[in-house]
């Protein structure tokens, strides 16, 4: 069950849909709850939810309406619980669910700070996960903050991360274009908001010897969430030297010669008091195009980028690391041919397939 089923660039919207075509493969029965409008998947069997899914009351009190409405106590269902608003739903109301269904629970990240502050919540939220069978976590980091959380439950913790998108990975399709000689080219994914960190990494890019400004080429790709953020950003790169391009939401193709065309990838969140980035799929999707990465060592990043071996981490909130850190990959090709082939074969260490698999088929 998820309210985020796809889009293809959001963290849990991703998740879903490459465990639930993945699982297929397998043969193991997956039908996705979801919104009415999204999109459709030709290999998944999508059960249409008649609202828009949100965190609202109404929105919960509508989806354990039809469960009970939708199974009988006696179906053999399994309730994977797949992003954080179908988990408040399940928060507020999931003593509404009969006991009867077993509980899977997929705990992102963000999770963790949401739903831990306000006290009835927090009890709710541990009383829910005590009553799944299996909580599936993304990275170390995630597992180690759940125990904290709530001791009793290591025992149903499963570590399992994730794998790139599917959506990417036509390599032979693209048509690469030459790149410029003398010219290196940024890349960075990821909607537009502050938890993304855009704004620290053109800071750290301004800090550059104005020699090396000269030389990048900065591409941001991903959607506007917060337009004040965007207005930041834009206002910072007036004293950039370099070239920043806005491209927004491109297309998977698109977004394939992208990867392709690039020599670095960076994207470099930080925490805020309601999210933080607990695994990050789009590294490994960067990693299989063999680009070098520079990030920031928050959350469950560090699951996903190898710091020395498929990346660079700089410390949150540290300008100067993070300067350095891209001074090192702008000026050195041979760490970034290093690092990317490192990150190709790290890459391919994980598959959608065999998530799919230890999660739904453990033994």
């Amino acid at each position: 069950m998820t309210y985020e089923f796809p889009p293809n660039k959001g963290g849990a919207g991703t998740y879903c849909k490459e465990l639930a075509m993945n699982a297929n493969k397998q043969s193991i029965h997956i039908e996705v709850w979801a919104p009415k409008n999204s999109q459709y998947v030709e290999t998944i069997q999508v059960k249409a939810l008649p609202w828009k899914g949100s965190q609202s009351w109404l929105s919960s009190i509508k989806l354990m309406y039809h469960i009970r409405t939708s199974l009988t106590e006696d179906s053999p269902v399994i309730l994977h619980i797949g992003d954080p608003g179908v988990c408040k739903a399940f928060i507020r109301l999931g003593w509404l669910v009969p006991k009867s269904f077993s509980r899977i629970i997929t705990i992102h990240g963000s999770e963790l700070l949401k739903f831990t502050k306000n006290p009835v919540e927090r009890f709710l939220f541990r009383k829910l996960l005590t009553s799944c069978q299996t909580i599936h976590v993304l990275s170390n980091f995630n597992k180690n903050r759940c125990v904290h959380f709530c001791k009793h439950i290591e025992s149903k913790i499963v570590e399992i991360p994730g794998a790139p998108s599917s959506v990417v990975l036509a390599k032979n399709e693209a048509t690469i274009k030459s790149k410029e000689t003398g010219c290196i080219q940024i890349l960075c994914v990821g909607r537009i908001h502050p938890r993304k960190g855009q704004l620290e990494l053109l800071k750290a890019l301004n800090a550059l010897p104005t020699g090396l400004q000269r030389i990048i080429k900065l591409n941001f790709v991903g959607p506007v969430n917060k337009i004040s953020y965007v207005k930041k950003i834009k206002k910072n790169a007036e004293n950039f030297l370099g070239q920043i391009k806005f491209t927004g939401e491109v297309s998977n193709y698109d977004l394939s010669i992208l990867y392709q065309s690039s020599d670095i990838f960076s994207l470099t969140p930080i925490t805020t008091k309601t999210s933080i980035e607990g695994f990050g799929f789009v590294f490994l999707e960067a990693s299989t195009f063999g680009l070098p990465i520079i990030a920031t060592n928050v959350g469950g990043v560090k699951d996903a980028v190898l710091d020395g071996k498929t990346g660079l981490l700089s410390e949150p909130n540290n300008q100067e690391n993070l300067k350095n850190n891209i001074i090192k990959l702008v000026e050195s090709r041979s760490l970034r041919n290093k690092l990317g082939s490192n990150g190709i074969k790290w890459a391919k260490k994980h598959s959608w397939e065999a998530v799919a698999k230890k999660l739904y088929l453990p033994n």
